[in-house]
């Protein structure tokens, strides 16, 4: 079991070592195309780079564009949770209702995200658009898992349940929840990182007061490709960030994991 662990740590630190080589290389490309076109516009050093995300970050609205952004990501999430929670209890119980909205649920995730910010745009305001967009585009995902995961239940667990006449509220607490929350668990990552990419890309188009997709676009305007860079940068620093919170929230939600 120890030469198992110390095998499986050594493998760890090979990879982390082979990453971070990765990113060496890829950051000494970058530099060496940068000098050899020797035009930022096309493509800026990464000194350039480096000193714009400076000037950004103690820019006085920083803060509030970047809370601007997270705030529109995670509220659209919960909203589209908790929908997705109600509905998908509902069309497990009615199937009904379940057929009633596949034709929708099947729209929403065909739709291009692009085609659905212009409507979304048409349709509402500029500041509501990107909640709007995260919602649609997330709450497939989430209503499914969830739909599905209430779905793989053992039916002998829910037969003993009627059998003892449990109540649909402890149902939901006891049976239900705990399978949803375990098949949630596998997609929360890849949905809320979603949802922040679409949140900005809702931010680029619509351009609302504060968010970093409106800086994006206002620097796309004045074609400051450094600082556009300098914003890449800075969301994947952001992004990085959102996923090792998540991790930490999780690790005390389902402790078993440690």
């Amino acid at each position: 079991m120890s030469q198992f662990t110390t095998n499986k740590k050594i493998f760890s630190d090979k990879n982390k070592i082979q990453v971070a080589l990765s990113c060496v290389i890829l950051l000494f490309l970058w530099e060496i195309i940068a000098l050899k076109i020797n035009n930022n516009i096309y493509l800026p050093t990464l000194g350039e780079v480096f000193i714009s995300i400076k000037e950004i970050i103690t820019d006085s609205r920083f803060v509030l564009d970047v809370i601007s952004t997270i705030t529109r990501c995670i509220l659209s999430f919960i909203m589209a949770l908790i929908s997705a929670f109600v509905l998908g209890i509902i069309s497990n119980s009615l199937n009904i209702f379940k057929n009633f909205l596949t034709p929708l649920t099947s729209l929403a995730r065909s739709i291009p995200n692009m085609v659905l910010i212009v409507l979304t745009l048409i349709w509402f305001s500029k500041e509501s658009a990107p909640y709007i967009v995260v919602f649609i585009m997330i709450f497939p995902v989430l209503y499914d898992a969830i739909l599905g995961s209430m779905k793989n239940i053992d039916k002998n667990i829910l037969e003993m349940a009627d059998l003892y006449k449990i109540s649909r509220k402890d149902k939901i607490l006891n049976i239900y929840l705990p399978s949803i929350k375990f098949s949630l668990i596998s997609i929360l990552s890849s949905t809320i990182s979603l949802g922040f990419k679409i949140v900005i890309a809702g931010e680029v188009y619509g351009q609302p007061l504060y968010g970093i997709g409106a800086m994006i676009q206002s620097e796309k305007v004045n074609f400051n490709t450094t600082a556009i860079f300098a914003w890449i940068i800075i969301i994947v620093i952001i992004s990085s960030l959102l996923n090792l919170m998540e991790k930490i929230m999780l690790r005390r939600v389902f402790i078993w994991r440690r």
